[in-house]
């Protein structure tokens, strides 16, 4: 069950749809008209953007 209405910028977030399912990383930015949240995640043990559904994140527990 997703938690997004909740979600602040700094909360850690598990991606759990698409490409980039089971990445886990902190919130950039929200953007609720486009229903889109980006967050950075280590790809290739680089910190890197990415955009994705508010509907494929779930705030993580004691995050």
């Amino acid at each position: 069950m997703s938690t997004t209405p909740e979600l602040q910028p700094g909360d850690t977030v598990l991606v759990t749809d698409g490409p980039f399912a089971q990445s886990m990383g902190p919130v950039r930015a929200i953007d609720r008209e486009r229903n889109r949240v980006e967050l950075v995640v280590q790809i290739f043990g680089d910190d890197t953007r990415i955009d994705v559904p508010l509907d494929t994140v779930e705030r993580t527990p004691g995050a």
